[in-house]
C-alpha cells in the first residue's frame, strides 16, 4: 500500500473565524490551491471548522456539559450546512485548478460515543486516493450515543485515518508560524519551539498556555496533545500557512520555518 501526505487546513486560516454569519477564506484557498498544483500524488486535506463550525456549534451549546441532548440535537442542521458550504468552497476552487478532489463528510459514516469514535471507516477514503483524487474531510457534527449529538474536530480525524492507513508526513496549516509557549499574538516575544522530542516534550505540555479563542474542540493544550500522540506513528509538521510559499516549501522537502514533532 502506498503512504501519503495529510495537510490540515486551519479553520481560522481558510475561514474569517470572526465573522458571522461565517464566510469562507476563498483567497487564501485559492492561494493553498496553487501551492499544490505541482504535487502529482493525491493527499488528504483535514478541514477545520473555523467560522463555519464553531458559530454554529457555540449556538446550541455544545461548548457546555449542561446543554440537553436536545437542544444539541437541534443544531446539527445548522452545523451540517454551514461545514457543507466550507467544504465545497475549498472542493470548487482545488477542481477549478484542476486539482481532483472530493468531499467526505464524517456525519455520514462515523458514530460517537462520549465524544470518541467508535468506528472510523477508511475504505472509502482509500478508494479515493487509489483513483488519483485528493480526499477532503471536514470537523463535522456526528450523532452520539450518549450525548445525543457531538463535534467531531478535525485533529480528531487525523488521529483516527493515521491509525489505519499509512500517512508519512502530517502538515498542520495554521495561523502563527508553529508551537509557542505563548500565544504569539499577545506576546510577539513568546519563544518559539522548533523541534518537540521525546526529551523535551513534557517540558513543552507543562508551559503552553490555553487558547484565548473561542474552540468548542478544545483549544491550543488539546490540540497539541492530540498532535503529539499522532506523532508516534507520522512526523507532525506545524506551519503557517498564512504565509505564501511555505506549504509549497514543505511538500517539496525545503526548510521553513515551523514546529516539528518526532517522537
Amino acid at each position: 500500500m502506498n503512504s501519503y501526505s495529510m495537510v490540515k487546513l486551519g479553520g481560522s486560516v481558510i475561514t474569517y473565524k470572526n465573522q458571522s454569519p461565517p464566510k469562507s477564506n476563498r483567497e487564501i484557498i485559492r492561494q493553498i490551491a496553487t501551492e499544490i498544483t505541482h504535487i502529482s500524488n493525491p493527499m488528504i486535506f483535514v478541514l477545520g471548522g473555523g467560522a463555519h463550525g464553531h458559530q454554529a456549534a457555540h449556538k446550541f451549546g455544545y461548548n457546555d456539559s449542561s446543554t440537553s441532548k436536545s437542544t444539541l440535537l437541534s443544531g446539527i442542521p445548522l452545523i451540517r450546512h454551514n461545514m457543507t458550504i466550507l467544504s465545497l468552497d475549498v472542493e470548487s476552487i482545488f477542481n477549478s485548478l484542476g486539482i481532483p478532489s472530493v468531499v467526505v463528510s464524517p456525519f455520514n459514516f462515523v458514530m460517537l460515543q462520549d465524544g470518541v469514535p467508535l468506528s472510523f471507516p477508511v475504505d472509502i477514503i482509500l478508494k479515493i486516493l487509489e483513483s488519483g483524487c485528493n480526499v477532503l474531510i471536514h470537523g463535522d457534527v456526528c450523532y452520539d450515543l450518549s450525548k445525543g449529538s457531538a463535534i467531531l474536530s478535525g485533529d480528531t480525524i487525523i488521529a483516527e485515518i493515521t491509525k489505519k492507513l499509512p500517512i508519512d508526513s502530517i502538515f498542520v496549516g495554521t495561523d502563527v508560524d508553529g508551537i509557542f509557549i505563548e500565544d504569539p499574538k499577545e506576546n510577539p516575544s513568546a519563544t518559539f519551539i522548533p523541534k518537540i522530542e521525546r526529551f523535551n516534550l513534557e517540558q513543552v505540555l507543562s508551559m503552553v498556555g490555553p487558547s484565548k479563542s473561542k474552540d468548542v474542540t478544545g483549544g491550543m493544550l488539546r490540540k497539541i496533545q492530540e498532535l503529539v500522540h499522532i506523532s508516534k506513528n507520522s512526523r507532525t509538521i506545524i506551519f503557517n500557512l498564512l504565509v505564501p510559499g511555505r506549504l509549497k516549501s514543505l511538500l517539496s522537502g525545503k526548510d521553513t520555518k515551523c514546529t516539528i514533532i518526532e517522537l
